[in-house]
C-alpha cells in the first residue's frame, strides 16, 4: 500500500529536486533495455534506436529515473512511435518524466517495473519548453493533446491532456499505477504545479492511470 498523500509526494518531488542532468544511461539486461538520465540531442535518439535495431531479444523498455531532456519535439513523439511499432513494452522504475512520459505511452502493454517502489514510480507529463529556461510552446498544444489522446486509446480525457499541457516547466501532473496500491484517500493522480515544495501539489480524484489509458491492463 502506498504511503499517504503528502509522504508519498516528498519522496518523489525530493528525488526531481535533487536530480543532477546527465546524458542518458542505456543499459540491456537480457530481454531489457533500461534507460536512465537525460536525452540531450537527436543523437542520443539514435543511439537507443540503435540498441534496439541491434538486439531483437530487447522486447521491454525501462523507464528508470529518466527525466526527459533536451531533444527536438518531432525526435521524442518519434520515439513513441518507434517504441509502438515494434510492440515493446514499457515499464517504470522510479520518475519518468517530462518528454519520458510520452515515450512511455509508446508501450502496447504499460505498468509498474517488477520490483520497483510504487511510492516513487510514475509517469509525469507537463508542457513543452522551447529550450533551457525557454518560452512555453503553446504551437504544439493541438500535436501535444493529439498524441496523449492517441497513444491512450482515446481513453486520456482532452481536458485532463490540455491541463497537463498547461503546467510549467517545475510542474506536473503525475500518475502513479493504482493497481500497485494508492493513498488513503484513493488518490493516484497527483497535480504538482511546481515541485519542490508540497503547496502546489494537489490529488485528482475521479480519474486514475488505468481509467485514462496511461497504464494498461
Amino acid at each position: 500500500m502506498i504511503r499517504p498523500l503528502a509522504a508519498l509526494l516528498c519522496g518523489a518531488l525530493f528525488a526531481l529536486s535533487t536530480f543532477a542532468a546527465a546524458a542518458a544511461d542505456l543499459r540491456i539486461d537480457g530481454s531489457r533495455l533500461y534507460v536512465s538520465g537525460e536525452m540531450h540531442g537527436d543523437r542520443e535518439f539514435e543511439r537507443f534506436a540503435a540498441m534496439i535495431r541491434d538486439n531483437p531479444a530487447v522486447k521491454t523498455i525501462v523507464m528508470k529515473d529518466f527525466y526527459g531532456g533536451a531533444v527536438q519535439w518531432g525526435s521524442f513523439t518519434t520515439i513513441t512511435k518507434f517504441i509502438r511499432d515494434r510492440k515493446l513494452t514499457t515499464e517504470v522504475d522510479g520518475p519518468c518524466v517530462s518528454a519520458c512520459a510520452l515515450a512511455f505511452l509508446g508501450g502496447v502493454r504499460r505498468s509498474t517495473a517488477p520490483g520497483a517502489d510504487p511510492k516513487r514510480s510514475f509517469i509525469g507529463f507537463h508542457g513543452i519548453y522551447n529550450g533551457l529556461g525557454g518560452t512555453h510552446a503553446s504551437e504544439f498544444q493541438g500535436t501535444f493533446v493529439n498524441a496523449l489522446r492517441r497513444y491512450t486509446g482515446g481513453r486520456m480525457p482532452e481536458a485532463v491532456a490540455r491541463k497537463a499541457f498547461s503546467l510549467p516547466r517545475d510542474g506536473f501532473l503525475a500518475f502513479f499505477d493504482a493497481r500497485k496500491g494508492k493513498g488513503k484517500n484513493g488518490v493516484s493522480v497527483v497535480l504538482c504545479e511546481h515541485y519542490g515544495r508540497d503547496d502546489g501539489c494537489v490529488g485528482i480524484t475521479g480519474i486514475d492511470g488505468l481509467s485514462a489509458g496511461v497504464f494498461t491492463h
